[in-house]
């Protein structure tokens, strides 16, 4: 049985960039103890950046598998994203390859990361939801762990005292018996419209 929980090395490392991130950009993270300690889970983000990935195993404390083109896997650069989670998906294949890879996994107990906007999305310009996650969801009967992701301040908003705020919201079960593609497209729509919800209700809890 493959090893699903931090590494003593990985939490390590993770600790070590959330003590920079936390000096340089003010990081801060609401709801991390919502995080399940165990068990299947789909977490999925929203996604503006090229390095979000790193954000959301900032946030979330499990040791995160995150599906990645296999183009990427090259030399200097294959053994990093080996450590960090990505494991390739060959998308010539079509989508079958990357749900049986996910579905592998989430039955092995890991932690999945996924982004239902799909590739990171442009400032001001709005993606519809991809369903993969709910598919996933509801396939395997994993919960989906919704996390948002704010923006990264610049020196000189950071000396003005911005910070960069993420946030974990409360596990989401998906039926089992969930089916058909209008269904799958109707729950990662409110699957995504929660995840932008979280740092409006979050500003809620604070006045």
């Amino acid at each position: 049985m493959p090893r699903v929980e931090m590494s003593g090395r990985y939490r390590l490392l993770r600790r070590m960039v959330v003590t920079a991130a936390r000096i340089a950009v003010g990081f801060e993270c609401e709801g991390e103890e919502r995080t399940p300690g165990s068990g299947p889970l789909i977490v999925a983000a929203n996604h503006t950046r090229y390095l979000d990935p790193l954000f959301v195993c900032m946030a979330v404390p499990r040791r995160i598998q995150w599906m990645a083109k296999k183009e990427i896997f090259v030399f200097p650069f294959r053994g990093f994203f080996r450590f960090v989670g990505a494991f390739p998906v060959d998308r010539q294949a079509g989508g079958h390859s990357a749900l049986r890879a996910g579905l592998r996994l989430l039955g092995e107990g890991w932690a999945l990361g996924i982004f239902p906007e799909g590739t990171h999305r442009t400032k001001g310009v709005s993606r519809e939801a991809k369903s993969g996650a709910i598919m996933l969801a509801a396939r395997s009967g994993a919960k989906i762990l919704p996390v948002y992701l704010g923006s990264v301040p610049g020196p000189i908003a950071r000396l003005r005292g911005a910070r960069f705020r993420t946030y974990v919201g409360e596990p989401i079960s998906v039926p089992r018996d969930l089916k058909g593609r209008e269904a799958y497209q109707k729950a990662a729509d409110e699957l995504l419209r929660e995840i932008y919800r979280l740092p409006r209700e979050a500003e809620g809890r604070r006045r």
